[in-house]
This record gives structure tokens, C-alpha cells and sequence, in this order.
């Protein structure tokens, strides 16, 4: 098993790599736009470079006389948050039917504000909720032995081929390779995109 592990490992490495390289000289000008396409996005990795920025100056941004002081607060905030409730929960297990123990504050707070890659690609988190409502509460609660036995495995294995299958489209279709395969335009994919959307976004009033 370690074996594996360590194989894997490498050979993932090597291959990120080789697909880093081509989506990078293929999408240059789209990672380099916050916006991206609804494909491609460089926005997480600027991301990463903007906070190394803003912390390297967080003397001047998030001290006390800092116009953004309240983000660092929010640490505390959200640490007392997670002690008064398991406090709470233990005093109070239960309301009604439901039990405090079941709420997970750490993950309620990182995933509150979580909107994807771009603006285009938010949808991720309806199908995380969809997901984690399906196997935590109908599985979990009403179908023990499928979740106790299966749900591992079976989401491990979708996991996976989601994965296999993106790497798949990433170089026949959406042109990692360089070469993009457009899809059919319908109400679901519009050829001039969603300028509904885009003028509600752009709105002033």
C-alpha cells in the first residue's frame, strides 16, 4: 500500500506538471483575467499571490487602525462562536428533533462565504449541498447500512472518475491541448452568454 501511495504520488506529480505546462502556454491570457471563461480561471491562483501581498502589509490593513481590522476579529469571533456552542450542546443536546452535536460550525463558517472559482463556476456549491444533504442526512438517517457500507467507497469511486473524466475533457474538449470543441448553444449554454445576468451585475440602481 505505501508502495502505492508513493507511486502514485509521483507519477500525479509529473503528470500535473505536464498539464500545468500546456494549459498554461494554451490559456495564458485567460488565467491572467480575473474573469476567465467559464472554463478556465486563474482567479485562485492570483488569489494566492493577492494574500501573500495583503499579509505581507497586515501591520498597515488589519491592525487596529486598519480599514479591514474586522477580518482579523473574525478569528476570535468565530472561535468563541464554536466554544459557546459546544457548550451549549452539551447542556442542551437537543431541539426538538434535532441534535446540536449534528452541527458542524467549522465547516458552516469556511464554506459560508465559498463561491467557487469565478463567478461562472459558483454552481459548486449547490451540488456540494445537494450531495452532503443526500448522504449525511437521508443515507446517514434512513438507509444506515448503504451509508455505513457503501458511501465511502462509492463517493471515493465517483471522486475518481470525476476526476479521470475531467482530465478526459480538459484536452478533447475544452482545449488544454489547445484545441476547444464548442459545445452546442442552447438556453443552457447561450452563444453570447447571460447579458441578462451581466447587465444585473453591472447595474448601478
Amino acid at each position: 500500500m505505501f508502495t502505492t501511495q508513493v507511486y502514485g504520488t509521483v507519477f500525479g506529480a509529473f503528470i500535473d506538471c505536464v498539464v500545468m505546462i500546456n494549459i498554461v502556454n494554451s490559456h495564458r491570457e485567460l488565467l491572467q483575467d480575473t474573469n476567465g471563461s467559464s472554463v478556465w480561471s486563474g482567479q485562485y491562483f492570483q488569489s494566492q499571490s493577492t494574500q501573500a501581498s495583503v499579509w505581507a502589509l497586515a501591520k498597515y490593513l488589519y491592525g487596529r487602525s486598519g480599514e479591514y481590522f474586522i477580518v482579523l476579529l473574525g478569528l476570535p469571533i468565530r472561535f468563541a462562536a464554536v466554544i459557546l456552542h459546544r457548550v451549549f450542546a452539551r447542556y442542551v443536546p437537543h431541539i426538538g428533533k434535532f441534535s446540536l452535536s449534528d452541527l458542524n460550525l467549522p465547516q458552516f463558517f469556511i464554506y459560508s462565504g465559498y463561491l467557487g472559482f469565478n463567478q461562472t463556476q459558483s454552481c459548486v456549491v449547490l451540488s456540494h449541498l445537494a450531495a452532503g444533504f443526500f448522504t449525511r442526512f437521508y443515507l446517514r438517517n434512513y438507509k444506515p447500512r448503504i451509508f455505513r457500507d457503501y458511501s465511502y467507497l462509492v463517493t471515493a469511486a465517483w471522486d475518481g472518475a470525476s476526476l479521470f473524466v475531467l482530465f478526459i475533457l480538459s484536452f478533447a474538449v475544452f482545449g488544454a491541448s489547445n484545441s476547444t470543441v464548442a459545445f452546442p448553444s442552447w438556453w443552457g449554454n447561450p452563444a453570447d452568454g447571460y447579458p441578462g445576468v451581466r447587465q444585473l451585475i453591472d447595474c448601478k440602481c
